[in-house]
């Protein structure tokens, strides 16, 4: 079974004119910038965007030199010990020609392409990465190669060196369309949910600890609905792990827009009250330390005849949505 979806699919939906990214592939807060940035594919010029919210409006941020080359489907962490976003591997956008296995760093000026000598994780797309602060690595995991190949492995970038774990036991068995983000409270990677190569979809909650995946107890055994394709954020203020939308195991329209909280041991569903987000897959997420919220950009909704792709900002207060433009 196939799992990998194409872009294609995303380029045919109907979108608003904007001057807001179109292709977003990651949200992060950059401490060095003191501000959340976005990575995005620019179809036309076939290269890798950073935009950067000014509390009003996304901008783009002017890059000098070399760029990526534009991709979906990657995986990209914020370095806090050496103050740089790392990018990693990704489908191919222009020319479309499969999986990719570069690494790039954004040291805040320029780009550089990292040439690893030594072991790494090889071309790949679909993989989820995240940031270990208390140990200074991006770790990533899983994915799969040009929609064939598909990898249950863990890797982690020291700045330097791809360092392959040896875990046996892995979350869901493998498979793409995970939701990984830093655990600031309890010093953990935490995983959440995703597609089993098999094409199962799984809602299992699975911690990192830099040795071994641990699959969490949950308490009471209350969790969200089983979902691929869904975003998360971690909010350091609460101590929550935050998740909105994703794509439900059924035929379309399967968009869902829940948000939940995890606290470690128990998932609760949020009810806001007031507006909050469409349902939607395929958004970005990212915890803003600075005003205290979790941000949601963008996303795609199909409902069996037509696609919409979002151009829309959100935030979360732990209570409540608020649309910000």
């Amino acid at each position: 079974m196939r799992i990998f979806s194409p872009l294609a699919v995303l380029l045919a939906a109907s979108t608003a004119a904007s001057a807001n990214p179109v292709s977003p592939n990651q949200m992060l807060f950059h401490a060095g910038r003191g501000q959340m940035v976005m990575l995005a594919a620019d179809d036309q010029s076939g290269f890798e965007e950073l935009w950067g919210w000014n509390g009003k409006q996304w901008v783009l941020i002017p890059c000098s030199g070399p760029k990526p080359p534009a991709r979906e489907l990657s995986g990209a962490v914020y370095d806090s010990r050496r103050k740089r976003i790392v990018l990693y591997g990704g489908a191919a956008v222009k020319p479309r020609h499969g999986s990719l296995g570069d690494l790039w760093e954004w040291d805040g000026a320029r780009w550089h392409e990292i040439k690893v000598n030594g072991p790494a994780p090889g071309p790949r797309d679909h993989h989820a990465m995240a940031y270990d602060e208390e140990r200074g690595r991006a770790v990533l995991f899983s994915g799969g190669r040009n929609g064939e190949t598909r990898y249950s492995d863990t890797w982690e970038w020291d700045g330097s060196t791809w360092t392959k774990a040896a875990a046996t036991e892995v979350p869901g068995g493998g498979g793409a369309h995970n939701t990984m983000v830093y655990d600031s409270v309890r010093k953990r990677v935490i995983l959440f949910a995703g597609m089993e190569h098999s094409g199962r979809s799984h809602s299992e909650t699975w911690s990192w600890d830099g040795k071994i995946w641990t699959r969490l107890a949950v308490e009471a055994e209350i969790a969200p609905p089983r979902r691929y394709r869904h975003r998360a954020g971690f909010n350091d203020s609460s101590g929550d792990l935050v998740v909105f939308g994703g794509l439900l195991p059924k035929r379309a329209p399967a968009e869902i827009g829940d948000t939940w909280t995890f606290n470690g041991t128990r998932w609760s569903e949020m009810k806001p009250d007031g507006p909050a987000p469409e349902a939607r897959h395929s958004h970005v997420m990212s915890y803003d330390p600075q005003r205290r919220r979790i941000m949601l950009y963008g996303g795609f909704a199909f409902d069996g005849k037509t696609g919409t792709r979002y151009q829309d900002t959100w935030e979360w207060d732990g209570k409540s949505w608020s649309r910000l433009n």
